[in-house]
C-alpha cells in the first residue's frame, strides 16, 4: 500500500483521523518546520476534547514528524542534515539489493510502466514543481521494489516513504541550487531505466549510490542553519 493510498484509508476514531489530518498537512508542507501545533485549535476543528487530539500527536511525535519544543509545546520536527544523511545511507543499501533483485524479474511490460512514470517526473521536473517530483520520484522506486517479490524488504523499504517525503522536501530547502539538484536527480533516473534495460547490475549500483549519497548530500553543498 502506498503512501497516497494510506492517505485515504477511512480512520477508524476520531483520533485516528486527527493523525491523518495532521499527517497530510505536515507531508504536504502546509504545517511547517518548528511551527507550533495547537491543539485546541484542531480540537475546535473537530469538536472534540483535547485528549484525541494529544493522542494522535503523541502519535506523530513517535514518528519523529513532530517533537516537543521545552518553550513552544508541540512543533513541527525540523530535518537536519545528519538526519538526512542518515536517512538515506539505509536506503541506499536496501533499494541497491532490492534493485537488483527486481532486475531480474522485470518484464517488458514492467520497463514501459517505469519509463511512463519517469517521462512524468520529466514533466515535474520541467515544471520545478518540487512536491510532485519527490512523490513521482518516490513512486518509481516503489514500483521496482514491488518487482524484488521479497515481502519483507519491499514493505520495509514501504515504511521509509511518508519519511522519504517528509525529508526530502525540507532537504530541497537547504539547497543553495535546487535546479542543479533536480536536474541531477531526474538525470539519475534516466540513466537508472537504461541500466535497467541493459540488465547492468553494476550500472545500477553505481547509479543508486550517487542518487542516493555520494555527491548528492557533499556538506559543502549544503546551506548551514
Amino acid at each position: 500500500m502506498d503512501q497516497q493510498n494510506r492517505l485515504h484509508e477511512i480512520p477508524a476514531t476520531i483520533s485516528e483521523t486527527i493523525y491523518w489530518y495532521v499527517k497530510k498537512a505536515v507531508l504536504d508542507g502546509e504545517f511547517k518546520p518548528n511551527q507550533r501545533i495547537q491543539e485546541k485549535e484542531i480540537a475546535d476543528l473537530y469538536h472534540v476534547s483535547t485528549t484525541p487530539v494529544r493522542e494522535a500527536l503523541r502519535r506523530l511525535a513517535a514518528e519523529k514528524f513532530l517533537s516537543l519544543d521545552a518553550r513552544r509545546g508541540v512543533v513541527v520536527t525540523p530535518v537536519s542534515l545528519e538526519d538526512i544523511k542518515e536517512l538515506f545511507q539505509v536506503v541506499t543499501v536496501l533499494d541497491i539489493f532490492a534493485t537488483k533483485i527486481a532486475l531480474q524479474a522485470l518484464r517488458p511490460e514492467s520497463l514501459a510502466e517505469l519509463k511512463q512514470m519517469t517521462r512524468e517526473l520529466g514533466e515535474s521536473y520541467q515544471e520545478k514543481q518540487i512536491l510532485p517530483y519527490i512523490k513521482t520520484n518516490l513512486e518509481i522506486h516503489f514500483k521496482i521494489w514491488e518487482y524484488c517479490g521479497n515481502k519483507f524488504l519491499q514493505q520495509t523499504l514501504r515504511d521509509f516513504g511518508e519519511k522519504f517525503v517528509f525529508y526530502s522536501r525540507q532537504f530541497f530547502l537547504l539547497l543553495p541550487d535546487p535546479d542543479a539538484y533536480f536536474e541531477k536527480s531526474y538525470k539519475d533516473h534516466l540513466n537508472l531505466i537504461a541500466a535497467l534495460e541493459d540488465k547492468d547490475e553494476e550500472r545500477v549500483e553505481r547509479i543508486l549510490v550517487s542518487h542516493w549519497g555520494k555527491g548528492f548530500l557533499g556538506e559543502s553543498e549544503i546551506k548551514r542553519g
